[in-house]
């Protein structure tokens, strides 16, 4: 067994040979169970809340669409007409997509994301106890620390639409790689390399963030062992140097045309995504539980309402019980190198998701996250001080003004920091499932402690409302590949209508959208026009005065997007939207499967001569 500096890592013992496919369909039917408010009705609920999820199944659809039709799957061309969409851009995950596809085409989008939900958080679960359990003897401790990564209040959170992120699986994978790499060495460099490049590429088309995040981890990873074992540095470079340039080299090929599409091809947007300092970890959402536990007491409300960002990026929860018992193992078994590692760089993280300076109860002060390193310089005999003031003061200070990962939301990191908080936890229960005595009590610490963490039944899902007009055979009314104007407008506040796309089968092309692209009104939506405002304006419930100005501007959208079919289905305001598209089209609409529809041919007519618009006979 290769050393870390002051110690030896621990050797797992040998597994029962079941052991592994055992334990995956244990984390499956967990998340089945979590997730079981959707897999009751699974064609007609999604797992999850907001409009992430309807977006998240239309990146299905959309790709199952393409593979199947010969398509380009990440320039999309049914939204945001004229000018579609470039989906390396987005959160588009083409590789899980693409596995995906099958069932897709099969079952429906709505059902292959709610199998990609549940896949996620069961396979990151699975792979983090894979590789635990080369740290710990006893298989059940592996199994804890699985559970605690995988079904995480950071993986729970961004359950709710965002399974980009709960496709956890490579960060583990990573680990496993480095740990070879670096500290067993029973594998070439070569094969290691080839190993990350792999993983590399398949992480990119999971999630570029989380890669970056991936990325940002292990380079703070490999300094926090230089920094504490600088003797060994030469030995290591000659085997870290030869891996990474095959790395590199496969990771280049693998990704060259996803990512020469990205930065050189069409529809490349520009600026900052999000806002900085936002989507941050609030000091207090360490220890306050929020809406996805299921012990969340509502006098604490007040508190985690005021935390920045949103629910989905709440992520930070450890609970009180957790965070002693994790503080208290570390310093006992701070003679490890592993607990040593692990805890140093889960600080890292945790300080690091709170983003440039700190948040308290939603409070934005001016005082830097770093500050909270200096206590430690006390330790520093004993604890890398230093390390941790510069890597969380440079860091936080990259992740503002460096190009790219400027975008990365700091909040988010906490799904990666889980692992540490995991492997901790396991070996604190690995330790404890060997003693003789007090052993009941404290392995029911730690269950008191995971107690707390528990996802809240029924976890959040959305109806699926999508009128049989898109799922039969009445979508043959429109016209295949020609343009549809749906209402609800897609935008950044509502996707609904790119659901209802998808499960008709792409059936049409669309104006409008729900994500990045180049020229969009704001972070997620698309260019200005007429339509949008009005649209928003309608679900907003603001009073809409119909002008012959805005009339013609709704006429010049339709002309310039080439619609042939309005379409208006369940939204906000209904009955108002309807009106307007009466006045703007000249005639009252047919009333087809539970859509309001307008079919509009070229012609002179005398109600709308400037368009010439006319009624099918």
């Amino acid at each position: 067994m290769r050393q870390l500096p002051g110690g030896r890592l621990l050797e797992g013992s040998p597994r029962p040979r079941l052991l592994a496919p055992a334990g995956l369909v244990v984390y499956l039917a967990l998340a089945a169970l979590v997730f079981a408010s959707s897999w009751t009705h699974p064609f007609s609920r999604l797992i999850g809340q907001g409009m992430d999820p309807p977006l998240m199944a239309w990146f299905l659809g959309w790709s199952a669409f393409a593979i199947t039709h010969h398509l380009d799957p990440l320039l999309s061309t049914v939204a945001n007409v004229p000018d579609g969409m470039n989906l390396m851009w987005n959160t588009a995950y083409p590789l899980p997509a693409a596995l995906l596809a099958p069932i897709t085409l099969t079952l429906g989008s709505a059902f292959a994301y709610n199998l990609m939900c549940t896949l996620a958080v069961a396979l990151s679960a699975w792979t983090a106890f894979l590789v635990i359990g080369r740290y710990v003897r006893q298989w059940p401790a592996a199994a804890v620390g699985g559970l605690l990564y995988g079904f995480s209040p950071a993986m729970m959170a961004q359950s709710l639409g965002h399974p980009f992120l709960t496709l956890g699986f490579v960060a583990p994978l990573v680990l496993l790689v480095f740990d070879d790499l670096l500290i067993r060495r029973r594998y070439p460099p070569v094969l290691m390399g080839a190993a990350l490049g792999l993983l590399g590429a398949a992480q990119l088309l999971i999630s570029e963030e989380q890669l970056a995040a991936i990325g940002l981890i292990s380079l703070l990873g490999m300094l926090l062992l230089a920094t504490a074992n600088r003797h060994a540095m030469p030995a290591t470079l000659t085997r870290l140097l030869p891996a990474f340039a095959v790395a590199i080299g496969v990771f280049g090929v693998l990704v060259a045309v996803p990512a020469l599409f990205q930065f050189f091809g069409p529809q490349r947007p520009t600026g900052l995504f999000q806002q900085p300092n936002e989507y941050v970890s609030d000091l207090l959402n360490f220890v306050v539980p929020t809406p996805v536990q299921q012990i969340a007491p509502g006098w604490l409300a007040g508190v985690r309402q005021n935390f920045h960002g949103n629910v989905s990026e709440w992520g930070a929860y450890l609970g009180l019980p957790l965070l002693g018992l994790l503080v208290w193992w570390a310093i006992r078994d701070w003679s490890s190198p592993l607990v040593r590692f692990a805890s140093v760089l889960g600080l890292t993280l945790a300080l690091l998701s709170m983003g440039f300076t700190l948040h308290v109860a939603g409070v934005r002060t001016l005082i830097p996250v770093g500050l909270l390193a200096l206590p430690f310089v006390a330790l520093r005999r004993s604890f890398p001080a230093a390390y941790l003031l510069a890597a969380v003061a440079l860091t936080s200070l990259g992740v503002i003004v460096l190009p790219m990962l400027n975008n990365l939301l700091p909040s988010r990191l906490m799904t990666l920091g889980f692992l540490f908080a995991a492997i901790l936890l396991a070996g604190y229960v690995d330790t404890t499932l060997s003693l003789a005595s007090h052993r009941i009590i404290k392995l029911g610490v730690a269950g008191v402690a995971m107690l707390f963490l528990i996802p809240v039944l029924p976890f959040p899902s959305e109806e699926v409302t999508t009128p049989v007009f898109f799922t039969t055979a009445s979508v043959q009314t429109v016209p295949a590949s020609s343009t549809a104007l749906v209402l609800p407008f897609p935008h950044g506040g509502d996707s609904t209508a790119m659901l209802w796309q998808a499960q008709s089968g792409m059936r049409f092309r669309m104006p409008g959208s729900y994500g990045i692209v180049a020229g969009g009104a704001d972070r997620a939506d698309p260019p200005w026009s007429a339509t949008l405002r009005t649209a928003v304006a309608l679900e907003d419930g603001m009073p809409v005065t119909v002008t012959p100005e805005l009339l013609a501007a709704l006429r010049a959208d339709l002309m310039r997007w080439g619609v042939t079919t309005v379409l208006i289905g369940p939204m906000p305001h209904r009955d108002q939207a309807t009106a307007l598209y009466q006045t703007v089209l000249g005639r009252a609409p047919e009333r087809i499967a539970g859509v309001e529809l307008w079919r509009l041919d070229q012609g002179p007519t005398e109600a709308s001569s400037d368009l010439g618009f006319r009624s099918s006979p």
